[in-house]
Order: C-alpha cells, then structure tokens, then sequence
C-alpha cells in the first residue's frame, strides 16, 4: 500500500508545526527575529499577521499583543495556550477588516509573505500600513533566494511550504510599493539547517 503523506497538511497540525519548528530552530530563528530585529519595548502594541500557534508570544516582553492567522486550529491553539497574553482573530490578509486604524508601534509578518502571491502581499501591506502608528514600524522575516546560494540552502527553500519565495529585489520591490523606507538583512544563521533568510525592516517617513 502506498502511502501518500502531504507535508503540508502535516504541518498544519499545531502539535506537529510547533514540534518541527523546535527541530529545525524555528523557535530559535523567532527569538532572535525578536531580539534582533523587532526590538520591541513593553507595553508597546503589535499586531502580528499570520500568528500561527502564536508562538513567538514566548519570547515578547510584556506587550499589547493581536495575533491574525487564516487557519482556525492554529486560533485554537493560541486562544488555548496564551489567551491570556493577547487576541487572537481567524482571518487571512484577503479579508480582513481592521478595527483600530494607526494604533500599532510595530507590525510583524514572520514566514508569511512567501506564502503570498503579489497581490496577497500587497493585502497585507496596506493592512500594516492601516494598523501602524506614523513612524510606526513593519518588520517580516522570510526565506529568500541570493546569489550563490548554499546548494543545501536552496534545497530546503525548494522544499518549502510556501511557493512565492523571492530573490532580495523581488521582496524589496513588493514592500516598496508601500512603505518609504525599506530595509533589507539577509542571515544564514537563524535556523538549525542551512536556511537563507530575508528580514525587511520597512516605515514611512
């Protein structure tokens, strides 16, 4: 009998998503996307666009935390293990209404923009350019394709969940269309595997 696994549908089990993520160091890819680029005070407000499991609660300070995912057992899941610590919404970046207009410090988007064609990115732009205060800030963290990449490094971005990983120009130009001010970092280092990472550091000025 053969056996058809879908590693997507795999993952979409919070257990399972959560546990994956420890193995190839996405918690610790999270904790140093928090420490390093989000740099966020306590009692600052942020809304984070594609939460998942809500996760990346385990390493923010003391903050007015949202958290938006289109999949509702990852909402579950959240609500179940930090209900307490923020709010947590089912929805996705095609339809979502955003109550509270230019109340946020910091937008985050962590693995979220290679799941999203153009247009999707563009959805989600203008929410975070709605949700963020003036000089308020949007930070995303995604898998990217460089110049002679690492041959491993580019397998496992093939390999990926998400099907719209871009090259640096690509992300750029996306996030320019929005925001005045964007600002690229490209890591290899945040997670366990070889991994090529895009963070972009975007506001208007």
């Amino acid at each position: 009998m053969q056996l058809n696994l879908d590693p997507r549908k795999i993952l979409s089990h919070p257990v399972i998503y959560t546990t994956y993520q420890k193995i190839v160091g996405g918690y610790r890819a999270r904790k140093l996307f928090v420490e390093k680029n989000v740099t966020i005070k306590p009692g600052q407000k942020i809304l984070d666009i594609g939460c998942g499991p809500g996760d990346i609660l385990e390493f923010l300070p003391d903050v007015d935390y949202t958290g938006i995912d289109l999949d509702p057992n990852y909402i579950s899941q959240a609500r179940k293990k930090y209900g307490n610590k923020g709010r947590f919404k089912c929805a996705g970046v095609d339809d979502l209404n955003l109550a509270e207009i230019h109340t946020f410090d910091i937008v985050i988007s962590a693995g979220v923009l290679h799941h999203l064609n153009d247009d999707q990115c563009f959805n989600l732009f203008d929410i975070a350019v709605k949700a963020l205060k003036p000089n308020g800030r949007f930070v995303s963290f995604d898998g990217c394709y460089i110049p002679n990449q690492n041959k491993i490094s580019k397998f496992f971005l093939k390999k990926d969940r998400g099907q719209f990983i871009r090259t640096q120009p690509e992300y750029e130009t996306l996030a320019k269309s929005y925001f005045s001010q964007v600002n690229p970092t490209i890591d290899e280092s945040y997670f366990y595997i070889p991994y090529t990472s895009i963070i972009l550091d975007c506001k208007n000025i």
